[in-house]
């Protein structure tokens, strides 16, 4: 006999109640229906816990329809650990209802509380109907982050083209089929072909029509006119060899990283390893009035200050147009580290034009965030010297030839809005132009005489990274601390114990607490969190990664942390950059707060405060992982 289904206006009301959360909002509307179908309401007086791990198996989805369920995280240290706090709208136990086992949690009432719940049976039809609410399931803080980044270019809708934004994939960028020719062919010939395409390179392949390179217009002015080469030569001897080549499923924002680091402008697109297309510079920013590309060759070729500057604002413009098409704040940052770095190596070149260090053999490194290339649209400066050591040659002359150079670089630096950095972590001070075996020593110094001025140099200085100039001086240094880390577990305790100091603003009952104004800063509550535990884990584990979100890609595995545990905290890591980008982006603009990375909770939308909210809860929970492991 089935089961007696609601009447069609109580199943409508419920899904127009539903509508208003995530997935909800999202998913078809025969689907929603199904689901509302299946539901059945049950009320939880104050103080009643709903699930716990002794309730066993979970076999049902709850949905707070109305009032607030307080989730604790029963241990051995505590029986009532806070993990959050649900209200409406929220989903609970997802993870064990698909597992097929009992909750590791206890879920509490906090007060007189009415909530959906869904059998089983239909819970799985519901999941294999809506790819929108199956992706909530299996990823939730990804589906939510989705869903604030349209909210994001809907919202700078009116500051940005939508039409083709960095967070679509190259095929939609895609104009035409590409053009092609044997590699045997030769230049006159592919001139001509060109010409009467009217197009400005062309892609070469071999007898088995795989792409073995790419003619373009650069290459005729170069390599064919300027060089004075004979136009029956075959065109394989003078074109661009070993194309750079990405999936058509790659993000934009991923091919303007690449064109960035690499100085390319033109990109080869795959399916399943056959070529469909070329995405050129042009295609990639044909809808912005900025052009990457440009920026590089504008930055590359500055030849004052004031042009370098220039060029440095124009990066700052271009990230918040990125900013406004959704790019991921992921590869948005990376995308300015990548620029940022451009500016620092010029302001670098600069420098050596009016000092003679060119032989020293330096290696200028950036620090910090800088270092971990997950700079901001408002940073400061954090950044050294390394120097080699050379039989017969004195350090101190050789580091007082290299301070007047690093104090012009770090003062062109603060004229392209990088401020000189307040704490004095700057090339210019001789406590950090070192040789290298001098910064052996100090690392060393650091890791075996932790007091607290030593762990707040590791948590600035650990996170390097080779901006200009022989890279293998800092590859020396990273193998040094690897090798010495790992085995110093006093060190990383007290390195723990230090990051444990920073609390992410929750309150008793799960909500966002706000301090100054009703205000939080979000680089140093939080951000900071997912950077520390990021930066033990992986000391911890040997792992050589320097971004905090490939630091966790590479630690989890090796720690047992689950792959949705180490997606989902990336997730949050990112959103709470995100957020950060969006304060400085108001701030430079006029609004917002008085201060870069510092937001009003309550100014934010239902979904991005719940998001927070959810982003916090995973830096406190990665944060009594390491607890944990440190015995804190």
């Amino acid at each position: 006999m089935n089961e007696r289904q609601p009447p069609p206006l109580l199943t409508a009301a419920t899904a127009d109640v539903l509508r208003k959360h995530a997935p909800f909002d999202a998913m078809r509307k025969a689907d929603l229906e199904h689901l509302a179908a299946g539901l059945k309401l049950r009320y939880f007086a104050k103080d009643t816990v709903l699930l716990s791990p002794d309730s066993g198996r979970i076999d049902s989805l709850f949905i707070v329809q109305r009032g607030a369920v307080q989730v604790e995280e029963p241990t051995q240290v505590s029986l009532n650990t806070l993990a959050g706090t649900l209200t409406d709208g929220d989903c609970f136990p997802v993870g064990a209802l698909i597992a097929g086992r009992a909750t590791t949690l206890r879920y509490r009432a906090l007060r007189d509380t009415f909530c959906y719940v869904l059998d089983e049976t239909r819970f799985k039809e519901v999941m294999a109907r809506s790819p929108e609410f199956h992706a909530f399931c299996t990823r939730r803080l990804a589906a939510l982050l989705a869903t604030s980044r349209r909210g994001t270019r809907e919202a700078y809708s009116n500051r940005a083209a939508d039409e083709l934004t960095m967070a679509s994939p190259l095929r939609n960028a895609i104009r035409h089929a590409p053009v092609t020719l044997p590699e045997s062919a030769s230049v006159r010939q592919v001139l001509e072909l060109m010409k009467s395409r009217r197009i400005g390179s062309i892609v070469l392949t071999d007898g088995g029509g795989h792409p073995t390179g790419i003619f373009t217009q650069t290459d005729v002015l170069n390599r064919v006119a300027l060089a004075a080469q004979p136009l029956d030569r075959p065109v394989a001897e003078v074109m661009t060899r070993g194309p750079a080549t990405l999936p058509a499923s790659t993000a934009l924002s991923e091919a303007a990283q690449l064109m960035a680091r690499r100085g390319f402008r033109h990109v080869l697109v795959t399916d399943e390893d056959v070529l469909i297309g070329v995405i050129s510079e042009r295609d990639l920013f044909g809808l912005q009035r900025l052009s990457m590309q440009g920026l590089r060759k504008d930055i590359g070729r500055a030849e004052s200050v004031d042009a370098l500057a220039f060029a440095a604002r124009e990066v700052r413009e271009l990230g918040t147009a990125m900013l406004a098409q959704g790019v991921a704040a992921e590869q948005l940052t990376q995308f300015v580290s990548a620029l940022n770095d451009a500016v620092t190596e010029r302001a670098i070149e600069l420098a050596m034009q009016d000092h003679d260090v060119a032989g020293i053999g330096i290696c200028w490194m950036g620090l910090g965030s800088e270092g971990r290339g997950e700079q901001t649209l408002a940073t400061d400066q954090d950044n050294a010297i390394i120097f080699p050591d050379r039989e017969g040659e004195d350090r101190q002359a050789t580091r007082e030839r290299l301070l007047a150079f690093a104090d012009q670089v770090n003062r062109t630096l603060d004229a392209c809005g990088f401020p000189l950095c307040k704490g004095n972590i700057m090339a210019r001070n001789p406590a950090w132009c070192l040789s290298q075996a001098e910064w052996l020593d100090r690392f060393d110094d650091w890791i075996r005489n932790s007091d607290p001025e030593a762990l707040l140099n590791a948590s600035i200085f650990f996170d390097f990274r080779a901006l200009h100039g022989d890279a293998t001086l800092v590859d020396r240094l990273r193998e040094f601390l690897l090798e010495n880390v790992k085995d110093r577990p006093v060190f990383l305790r007290q390195m723990a114990a230090n990051a444990a100091q920073t609390r992410p603003p929750l309150g008793l009952f799960g909500d966002i607490v706000g301090g100054e104004g009703g205000t939080i800063d979000l680089k140093r509550q939080v951000s900071r969190v997912f950077v520390d535990c990021a930066r033990i884990l992986s000391l911890a584990a040997g792992v050589g990664a320097v971004s905090t979100a490939e630091r966790l890609r590479a630690t989890g595995p090796r720690i047992r942390m689950s792959d949705d545990d180490v997606a989902t905290a990336i997730d949050a890591f990112q959103f709470v950059q995100m957020l950060r980008l969006r304060a400085q982006d108001s701030l430079e603009r006029g609004a917002g707060t008085s201060e870069p990375n510092r937001i009003d909770p309550d100014s934010l939308n239902t979904l991005d405060r719940r998001i927070l909210r959810e982003s916090l809860r995973q830096a406190r929970k990665l944060q009594n992982r390491v607890g944990l492991d440190y015995q804190l």
